[in-house]
C-alpha cells in the first residue's frame, strides 16, 4: 500500500492565501461593525438621557426589575435607620448633658452637705460653750441674787426698825 500523501498544490495555496485574506476582511469588518454600533449605543444612551429603558427597543429583564425593586426596599431601610440613628445621637447627646448636670448637681449637694456638717459642728461648739459660760454665770447670779435678796431684806428690817424707832 502506499501512503496517501497530499502534496500542496498551487491552488490549495491559493485559497488558503485566499480564506486568510477573506478571514482578516471579515474580522476588520466586524469590528468595524462593533465599533459602530458601541457609538450609536452611546448616542442613543445620550440622547435618552442615559436610560435604555425609554428605548422602544428595551426589553426589560425581570431579574434586573425585580433588583431595581429590592434596591429601592433597601435604600429606604438604610434611610430609615439612618434617620434613626440621628434621632437616636441627638437622644444621646441630650440624655449626656442631663446625666452631667444631675452628676454636677449632686457634687454640690454634697459639697454643701459637708459645709453644713462643718457649721453644725461649730454652732454644737459654741453652744456648749455658751452653756459653760452661762452655767459659770449662773451659780455667780443665784449667789447673788441671795445677797441681794439678802442686802434688801436687812434694809427692810432696818427700814422698819428705823420706822419703829421713828
Amino acid at each position: 500500500m502506499k501512503a496517501c500523501r497530499q502534496t500542496s498544490s498551487p491552488e490549495n495555496v491559493l485559497n488558503k492565501v485566499q480564506a486568510n485574506e477573506e478571514e482578516e476582511r471579515l474580522n476588520r469588518e466586524l469590528e468595524l461593525t462593533t465599533k459602530e454600533r458601541n457609538e450609536l449605543t452611546d448616542r442613543l444612551l445620550y440622547v435618552t438621557g442615559g436610560s435604555m429603558s425609554k428605548s422602544p427597543y428595551f426589553r426589560p429583564n425581570p431579574f434586573y426589575e425585580n433588583l431595581k425593586i429590592k434596591e429601592k426596599e433597601v435604600m429606604s431601610l438604610l434611610h430609615n435607620l439612618d434617620t434613626k440613628n440621628i434621632e437616636h445621637r441627638e437622644k444621646f447627646q441630650e440624655l449626656k448633658k442631663e446625666i452631667n448636670f444631675y452628676r454636677n448637681l449632686h457634687s454640690r449637694l454634697l459639697m454643701d452637705q459637708a459645709c453644713m456638717k462643718k457649721k453644725l459642728v461649730t454652732l454644737k461648739q459654741e453652744s456648749k460653750e455658751l452653756q459653760r459660760y452661762l452655767f459659770e454665770l449662773n451659780p455667780n447670779d443665784e449667789d447673788e441674787q441671795e445677797k441681794t435678796s439678802n442686802l434688801q431684806t436687812q434694809q427692810n428690817v432696818v427700814s422698819e426698825t428705823a420706822g419703829d424707832m421713828a
